[in-house]
């Protein structure tokens, strides 16, 4: 059975926060959605 996922809370500003949710629009994601991507690629990579 597959582990629970946790939740991983982030504060931005509010001018980052738009310009983010934008981008993730952009790729037809949530903000959460490429959030979760960006952090799986970045731990992926840095753990080789």
């Amino acid at each position: 059975m597959a582990e629970p996922k946790k939740r991983f809370v982030l504060l931005v500003e509010q001018e980052i926060y738009d310009k983010f949710k934008k981008l993730a629009a952009e790729q037809n994601r949530t903000a959460g959605n490429l959030g979760t991507k960006l952090i799986n690629d970045y731990v992926k990579e840095h753990t080789k």
